[in-house]
């Protein structure tokens, strides 16, 4: 479960700014580093404004490697910080969650429960818990939930047998409605919802870890292979973004790149030198916030790209042993 987080080396941010040019401002470069500790209870998300901290807030929770729907989080425990409505008040939740999602009223949380068992478990917007929690044999990876179901991403494991699947649920009880087995996968752990798609990122066993992409439609229950793209996908796909019509972004740890769904081409929209950690797009300045890491040395840097992709400032992050970004916002 990441163990990779787990390194005491890391850093959080201070640092000057080099490199401006006239497509960014020090005035307009703003952008976020949320950073964890894995020895004291600490998160802190530190602002940042042409180079320079602006204001930093802390967070009474360690271990932290997740932040979604302004939800703060750890896969290692049970507890949950919303964002927009305190720093310091901690939430209960089911062990290890993977994946908590609000929709309607409601949020629904996957976790991991054993080795090869996730749960379900739904809670109110103040997290307490509605229902029972519902226990399914199998690794639980990615959650969506739209039009009044719930799907989950997992992994098949019994014995030699290895498939990936896509189980349906009610959102009420959490009564299994169907599960597809994909067989054109290896491996997958991005899901991302298009219209009465959705679409799968991973990789195919004949095609040597290249990335392929997989539409399941969930009205008719059915798979089919969109594309195998000729780039590879080291450490899996960590992000997408839509850009246009035809084209989305895929993020990893390699390189940022753009398939144009209609013509299935790529093309390298970035490659770093370093480990890429995460990504931010701001939509004033139209620029790209990239936070890598240097492996060898611990060092990490937040670089800007232009609408080119093209790099325009970097930051360079002060080394601390307490705590390691791992967002960009």
């Amino acid at each position: 479960m990441q163990t990779g987080y787990k390194l005491l080396l890391a850093a959080t941010i201070v640092s000057s700014s080099i490199g401006f040019n006239h497509n960014v401002s020090a005035q307009t470069d703003s952008y976020k580093i949320v950073s964890t500790s894995f020895s004291q209870p600490l998160t802190q998300i530190e602002s940042f404004i042409g180079g320079k901290k602006v204001e930093t807030v802390r967070y009474a929770l360690g271990d932290v490697d997740r932040l979604h729907d302004g939800l703060l989080y750890s896969s290692y425990g049970d507890r949950v910080i919303n964002l927009k409505n305190s720093k310091t008040t901690l939430k209960k939740v089911a062990d290890s969650p993977l994946r908590i999602t609000k929709y309607k009223n409601a949020y629904y949380a996957l976790s991991l429960s054993n080795l090869n068992e996730f749960s379900l478990t739904k809670y109110s917007l103040d997290f307490k818990k509605i229902g029972t929690t519902k226990r399914y044999t199998e690794f639980g990876k990615e959650l969506i939930v739209t039009g009044g179901k719930l799907y989950v991403l997992a992994d098949h494991l019994k014995g030699n047998d290895y498939a990936i699947t896509i189980h349906t649920f009610d959102t009420t009880s959490f009564k299994s409605l169907h599960q597809e087995t994909i067989k054109q996968l290896l491996h997958a752990d991005q899901i991302r919802q298009d219209g009465s798609q959705l679409k799968i990122y991973g990789i195919s066993p004949e095609d040597d870890e290249k990335l392929t992409i997989l539409s399941y439609d969930v009205k008719k229950q059915h798979v089919t292979k969109t594309m195998t793209t000729n780039q590879y996908v080291k450490g899996g796909v960590e992000k997408t973004q839509i850009l246009s019509k035809e084209t989305e972004l895929i993020f990893n740890q390699d390189r940022m790149y753009a398939i144009n769904n209609q013509t299935k081409q790529v093309h390298v929209l970035y490659d770093g030198k370093h480990d890429l950690v995460d990504y931010a797009y701001d939509a004033k300045t139209k620029t790209y916030h990239v936070l890598e890491e240097i492996t060898k040395t611990a060092e990490f840097w937040v670089k800007t790209l232009n609408r080119h992709f093209k790099p325009i400032a970097e930051y360079r992050l002060k080394k601390s042993d307490s705590v390691r970004p791992f967002r960009v916002l």
